[in-house]
């Protein structure tokens, strides 16, 4: 398996801005000859000169959505804020409800928002501001461009993420092979008290390894575990990738490749990899690799640079710097052990449709977790 680019809890500082700009792009138009072209969006862009970015949080993820933007578009500063949606969508109800419009885009998971800020009208419409061939091309997307929206409009969140989730990380220095083989074995009564969640009752990560247990195994697999298993739940990453590469708890459920990747460059857990068995259904989602426009934005023509620049190949050649996969068929996977695969039954659990699983899991995890 490939190790990637690592991913630390740290946030970055962005300046908000108060006032939104009337530009071309947001004018109303109803001819085709009329919209700006995009020599016109840039120039606008880099003369509002700003963009306001909340995105995933960690180092990696800085940098693979900033980076190369920046050093192709030099004439825009870009302010980037990595939080998780638990602290971000607050803060953009409060904002919003002062008559404070200063994120131009969001990037990040889906359901919370999904939930949250679209029924709040928060998202402007993707489409009108998708302007390169190369990004609505069908053919460059796995499953087609469609495949990407989130919502059920099919107009205000892309996925440009396709990762398959990986139910955890295994130490085997501390685990042998032959114990641990399927979904089932995790119910074996040596590995109680040996097993870290991603706590499963506030989405993320977390969520994702209980959706692959509900496919697989059904909800009452989901129930007798959480309540006999006594597994240690955590919403530190970093600190759960650590209790796995010490052994502590060597059966890390939904911790990510991103958090343990710091101990591989030491040196330190090279014996932890993916415990990846035989599922009939295989769950995943795009975790942070989400972008949607925030209604009323700022810099407008700033944004829609930015998510055309986001949603190329070259866009997704840096995104991909963050361990994670891309949908874009020209764009290889970081990670090829969690790249989907032709023939797959995979199932997108970060999507609307997957509201209700997620739900379910989460109602199944809060009656049956204790601590």
């Amino acid at each position: 398996m490939k190790r990637k680019g690592s991913i630390t809890r740290r946030q970055a500082v962005a300046g908000i801005g108060t006032a939104a700009v009337l530009t071309p792009l947001l004018r109303a138009s109803q001819s085709a000859a009329a919209e700006p072209s995009w020599d016109a969006i840039v120039a606008a862009a880099k003369k509002e000169g700003a963009l306001v970015i909340k995105g995933a949080p960690g180092s990696a993820y800085t940098t693979a959505f900033t980076e190369g933007f920046k050093k192709k578009y030099p004439d825009i500063q870009v302010s980037y804020t990595g939080l998780n949606g638990f602290e971000s969508i607050p803060r953009i109800q409060r904002e919003r409800a002062a008559g404070i419009y200063g994120w131009d885009i969001y990037i990040g998971g889906t359901p919370s928002i999904l939930s949250t800020l679209k029924p709040a009208g928060a998202f402007a419409p993707l489409p009108p501001v998708m302007k390169l061939p190369e990004v609505i091309d069908d053919k460059a997307w796995f499953g087609g461009l469609n495949f990407g929206w989130q919502d059920h409009e099919k107009k205000f969140t892309f996925a440009f993420d396709l990762t398959v989730a990986a139910p955890a990380y295994v130490n085997w220095d501390f685990v042998k092979h032959d114990d641990l083989k399927t979904l089932q074995d995790l119910m074996k009564p040596q590995f109680s008290g040996k097993m870290v969640w991603d706590d499963p009752r506030i989405g993320g990560p977390g969520i994702a390894a209980g959706c692959t247990m509900v496919l697989n195994g059904g909800d009452d697999f989901l129930a007798k575990f959480l309540s006999t298993q006594k597994v240690a739940y955590s919403t530190n990453g970093r600190q759960e990738a650590q209790w796995v590469v010490e052994g502590k708890y060597p059966i890390g459920l939904a911790v990510g490749s991103q958090d343990l990747e710091p101990f591989w460059q030491q040196g330190l857990g090279k014996n932890v990899t993916t415990f990846m068995p035989e599922f009939k259904t295989v769950a995943g989602g795009p975790g942070f690799g989400v972008v949607a426009m925030l209604d009323k934005a700022p810099h407008p023509n700033a944004a829609a640079v930015y998510v055309n620049w986001l949603l190329s190949k070259e866009g997704q050649m840096e995104y991909v710097k963050s361990g994670r996969n891309s949908r874009r068929l020209d764009v290889p996977p970081s990670d090829p052990a969690l790249a989907a695969k032709p023939g797959m039954h995979y199932q997108d659990i970060q999507s609307e449709d997957s509201i209700p699983l997620r739900n379910r899991v989460s109602e199944i995890s809060k009656a049956n977790i204790k601590a």
